[in-house]
C-alpha cells in the first residue's frame, strides 16, 4: 500500500499511522535547555554540606546555608526561588524541626517542599517530620542514588 499525499496538502507526506510528522519538524528540548532545579542546602557543618553539594550538583543546582534563620530569610525574597529545601534535623541555633514550623509560617516559604535528613532515623523523629509537612524524612546515610531519585520524584510535574 503506498501512502501518498493530497493535492491540497502542504507539509511532510504521512506516515504508516496517518500522522504527518509535524512533531518530527519541531524543536525537541534537550535536559540541558531545561532550567535546573534549585535545592537550598540548611547544614551547619561545612564538610557534609560540600560533602551533598559535590554529591547533588550534577543534577540540581545546590547553595550553601549553614545559618537556619539567614535560610528563612533567603526563602521569603522573592528574588531567588527554590525548588525544594534539604535541611539537617541538628543545625545549630535553630533545630530543623524549628526551621521547618517557621518556614511554615512564611507564605512566600510555605511552598516550597522540605526534605529533612539526620543521622538517626528514630520514629519519633520520623512522625514528628510528617506531621509538620515535610515531605521526605532520610537518614544521612541514604545512598546517592536513593537521595537523587527521592528528590527527582518531589520535583517533576504531577
Amino acid at each position: 500500500m503506498s501512502l501518498k499525499r493530497p493535492a491540497n496538502r502542504s507539509g511532510p507526506p504521512p506516515d504508516r499511522n496517518g500522522s504527518s510528522g509535524i512533531s518530527a519538524l519541531r524543536p525537541q528540548l534537550h535536559s540541558s535547555d531545561q532550567r535546573r532545579r534549585r535545592i537550598l542546602l540548611v547544614e551547619g557543618n561545612p564538610a557534609i554540606a560540600q560533602l551533598y553539594q559535590s554529591m547533588l550538583e550534577p543534577s540540581f543546582d545546590v547553595a550553601i546555608e549553614g545559618n537556619p534563620l539567614s535560610a528563612l530569610t533567603i526563602l521569603s525574597s522573592a528574588k531567588v526561588g527554590y525548588d525544594l529545601v534539604l535541611c539537617d534535623v541538628e543545625i545549630p541555633g535553630v533545630s530543623g524541626f524549628e526551621f521547618v514550623r517557621r518556614m511554615k509560617l512564611d507564605s512566600a516559604a510555605t511552598r516550597v517542599p522540605v526534605v529533612l535528613f539526620n543521622g538517626e532515623e528514630e520514629s519519633a523523629q520520623v512522625i514528628r517530620a510528617i506531621q509538620l509537612g515535610v515531605r521526605h524524612y532520610i537518614p544521612k546515610t541514604c545512598s546517592l542514588g536513593d537521595l537523587t531519585r527521592k528528590i527527582s520524584a518531589l520535583l517533576s510535574p504531577r
